[in-house]
């Protein structure tokens, strides 16, 4: 009960007592003085050139009074009832106001590098400037979220790019992965606005710092994923670069999404008529991992069309082969024996046999309706080939 009661005192006395905002201003010139003062007694100081101690008299005496003190940098103050909390933008340093006063929660400083390991370090063995970066990342993510906030998403893009760099000039590894987040937000923040190249630039670097860090190989192939699927419309070769970069990624963490990376290169890979890959994707990983896992083992004769189709391609059209490879799938495949698909690519290899140009735009025709849409350019411009050499005309 009286824990409580000095609880509730402790309370009032604080609201009553909590410090005026525009105390803080003179707390921080006169904490900045005594900054200045006590390093020009320190050894450091005292141990360094004539020309430094002229320089630091000329600081202190002439300079000081006419601007009246140290700079006082741009500041938040924040009132939370019991206390007031004031935080420097740049993110190097915070202040408490509290009991009619206002006391130092964190300072950075930084320092040149001819000062020793002791004052160029902190207590947990990283560097100063270390420390500013880190102070300054963090004041930019807060000038980001204070933007979006506002609905101001090209301020806040902007700001968490420039957090992204604060965190990755830090050097650590966990600002790394700090600096990778904030180019996400970045991208975020640029899509609201629909700025895509400024976007993509930024999933790219943040792709780039996880793919650094061996604990964020399947971040980053997440984010190469992404990518594909944003550039592929506008940039077939660049999208099959980020899918085979995920699906590698993901492959060297054992990761099943592997598989749908690879399934999405290879489609793009006979977009751009590069059938032999196609084809050994299919035929090597696609078709033996959809058919060993059962709930993928109905898309197995899809890609089996595929398949058989991008190797007509990269044998520059032998039908003897794509006899042979209807057989092989035939027998690997119950599923794909007897299917829609089979039954038209068979038609097309009966039509082609013949010579028959009616028979093979009907079978086309079939492939066709094989999936909703119709059939893929690629494979239309295939076969509208082999349908010229047979007869001129429409394919379908």
């Amino acid at each position: 009960m009286l824990g409580l009661v000095f609880l509730l005192l402790s309370c009032v006395v604080a609201v009553q007592t909590k410090p005026k905002q525009e105390t803080f201003v003179p707390f921080l010139t006169t904490q900045r003085k005594n900054i200045v003062s006590s390093g020009s007694s320190s050894p450091a100081t005292t141990s360094s050139s004539s020309a430094n101690n002229v320089s630091g008299w000329f600081t202190r005496n002439i300079l000081q009074p006419l601007t009246g003190g140290p700079r006082i940098p741009e500041h938040t103050i924040t009132d939370y009832f019991f206390f007031q909390m004031a935080t420097l933008n740049d993110g190097s340093g915070s202040y408490i106001g509290l009991f009619s006063q206002w006391f130092v929660l964190s300072e950075l400083r930084e320092v040149s590098e001819k000062d020793g390991p002791t004052i160029g370090r902190s207590s947990g063995g990283r560097t100063r400037s270390e420390n500013v970066y880190e102070g300054q990342a963090e004041a930019h993510k807060q000038n980001a979220i204070q933007a979006k906030g506002k609905r101001d998403y090209h301020g806040a893009a902007r700001a968490y790019v420039e957090a992204a760099k604060s965190y990755e000039k830090s050097g650590s590894d966990f600002n790394m992965m700090e600096a990778a987040g904030a180019y996400e937000d970045a991208f975020k923040a640029y899509n609201m606005v629909q700025q895509t190249g400024p976007g993509i630039q930024c999933l790219e670097n943040a792709a780039r710092l996880f793919r650094k860090n061996e604990r964020g190989g399947s971040r980053a192939a997440k984010i190469y994923t992404q990518l594909g699927d944003l550039v592929k419309t506008q940039d077939t070769k660049k999208a099959v670069e980020m899918y085979r970069e995920s699906a590698e990624l993901y492959k060297s963490e054992g990761d099943g999404r592997a598989l749908h990376a690879t399934i999405k290169l290879t489609e793009l890979l006979c977009v751009l008529q590069q059938f032999q890959q196609a084809y050994n994707h299919y035929n090597d990983t696609i078709i033996p991992e959809t058919m060993s896992q059962e709930i993928l083992q109905y898309t197995a004769r899809d890609h089996i069309v595929n398949a058989i189709l991008a190797h007509l391609g990269a044998t520059n059209s032998d039908w003897i082969m794509l006899a042979s490879d209807l057989t092989r799938f035939e027998e690997l495949c119950p599923d794909f024996r007897g299917s829609a698909g089979c039954k038209a690519l068979q038609a097309l290899a009966d039509a082609e046999w013949e010579r028959d140009p009616q028979a093979f735009q009907g079978a086309c025709q079939a492939m066709n309706r094989l999936r909703t849409g119709g059939m893929p350019d690629w494979q239309v411009g295939l076969l509208l080939a082999e349908k010229k050499k047979l007869e001129g005309g429409d394919l379908l």
